[in-house]
């Protein structure tokens, strides 16, 4: 039985240990570029006309049910390995909470709203290019099955921002976006700091109540942290996996922005990779490749190590440790299970896959072997690649280590029903490289021309729609 959306207040019982009230920015203007009805719909809020839509998202007059102001969310965090205790939502703030249709419980947090008391300087402003972006990135990671926020809201405020790393000045946004939870590796950090073992017990209760409902809540806190803990381990784990697999690169993998139940969000300087560079950096900042493409399951491991220092008071060593050591295995068999289906095979040997992985890591670049086509050329596994390298195009594959991976592939059965999507799949090969991304926004900036971005989403859920994302990630 499908039941009504309603809306709960979940973070704001935790009290204000947890959150400082915001006031919203008072913008000149509010244009409405993107609505994401496809997520309002699980909330019931599909059906606000879109005077309405700009009423709640960009001016921010309170949704029905809520009885709080926005909470600018509390945490410290790592930044490139460096502690940094002056953290805390700068430029947003979460405005509601929902319990969907499917009673799971969302959050609505917001970007470039207005200053906060952690703005530290800030204008607490977002670009129009940077809510773009991050429209795209969301779209792009839901239909390759990874789980992610989804941008919910876009509405340009017609002000002119000033930044150092774009042409200025450039055009202003806010954006909401919807999480299943804001609660980050950093907000335990805080407390940690903080010596505040109450609050992170009450706060490993609330995980255990609304996020992490196979754990039911306990009297031993001790027992209950080790179960989230090992819980936070595999829900990471599994998703660093599928990014690999989708060849993501987020960029800055500090501990702020781990959220703590799996989700990749807050997007900045995102890429997608053409070849499969393991050194390829997202970030011009990132003069070190700490968060580098074939470093990302390294960062996330590290920041797991951080919450397990933050529980210290809660588990002993040896069984942070053995937690830890758990994530190796929990990275591969996400990325086993990520590459079967994204490559629409039944199975794969383990020691087969990391052999072709390896050759993707030390060959495409050298060869042009675009990482993304190689899942669409032989999608389907056997026939599909034994079909695709008789051909002319296909030759490319036959050349140095590559024929390894044809042998290996050779050898695999196809997952039922995909000979049905591969034609499709083949007239709507999605990507989603730089070079796409500043065209889009070039269109929009330059003409105001917003269709090329609409017709993108379009055929991005066309993908995710034959790929059956759905099976894996909340839409």
């Amino acid at each position: 039985m499908i039941n009504k959306a309603k809306v709960v207040n979940s973070h704001f019982n935790l009290g204000e240990s947890f959150y400082h009230i915001a006031t919203p920015a008072k913008f000149p203007n509010h244009i409405l570029r993107f609505r994401n009805d496809r997520a309002a719909e699980l909330l019931d809020l599909d059906n606000l006309s879109d005077n309405q839509w700009v009423k709640f998202f960009g001016k921010f007059a309170k949704l029905p049910g809520i009885n709080h102001e926005p909470m600018a969310l509390k945490y410290h965090g790592h930044q490139f390995g460096y502690y940094n205790p002056d953290l805390g939502d700068g430029r947003g703030f979460l405005i509601a909470q929902f319990l969907d249709k499917n009673n799971v419980l969302w959050d609505l947090g917001t970007k470039g709203s207005g200053q906060t008391k952690y703005s530290r300087g800030g204008d607490g402003r977002l670009t129009l290019k940077g809510a773009v972006r991050e429209l795209l990135a969301t779209e792009f990671l839901t239909s390759l099955g990874v789980p992610t926020s989804q941008t919910f809201s876009i509405i340009e405020t017609a002000e002119e921002l000033q930044r150092n790393d774009e042409p200025s000045p450039t055009r202003s946004a806010v954006l909401v976006r919807r999480s299943n939870s804001h609660i980050r590796i950093g907000t335990f950090q805080r407390l940690r700091y903080f010596n505040e073992y109450d609050n992170i017990a009450l706060l490993l209760n609330h995980l255990s109540e609304n996020y992490f409902t196979n754990i039911k809540p306990q009297k031993n806190i001790k027992s209950l942290a080790e179960n989230i803990f090992l819980e936070s381990v595999k829900r990471i784990s599994e998703s660093i996996g599928r990014i690999i697999i989708s060849g993501f690169v987020h960029g800055v993998l500090n501990t702020d922005n781990f959220n703590i139940t799996g989700e990749v969000f807050d997007y900045g300087p995102w890429r997608f990779i053409e070849f499969a560079d393991s050194s390829f950096t997202a970030a011009y900042f990132d003069n070190y490749g700490r968060y580098s493409f074939g470093r990302q399951p390294e960062a996330a491991l590290w920041a797991l190590t951080q919450l397990g220092k933050s529980l210290d008071g809660f588990i002993d060593e040896k069984t942070i440790i053995e937690t830890l050591n758990q994530f190796s295995k929990y990275f591969h068999e996400s990325l086993k299970k990520h590459f079967c289906w994204r490559m629409g095979i039944q199975d794969i040997d383990s020691k087969n896959l990391n052999e072709i992985i390896t050759i993707l890591l030390n060959e495409s670049e050298k060869n042009k072997i675009d990482y993304a086509d190689t899942f669409y050329d032989f999608y389907g596994g056997r026939d599909s690649i034994i079909d695709c390298i008789k051909t002319n195009y296909g030759k490319k594959y036959k050349i140095n280590k590559f024929s390894k991976i044809v042998d290996i592939l050779k050898e695999t059965l196809p997952a039922q029903g995909v000979f049905e999507k591969k034609r499709q799949l083949d007239n709507n090969r999605q990507n989603l490289l730089i070079g796409e991304v500043e065209n889009i926004w070039r269109e929009i900036d330059q003409n105001d021309n917003w269709e090329l971005l609409y017709e993108k989403i379009n055929n991005i859920r066309k993908l995710g729609y034959l790929l059956e994302s759905e099976k894996l990630v909340y839409l």
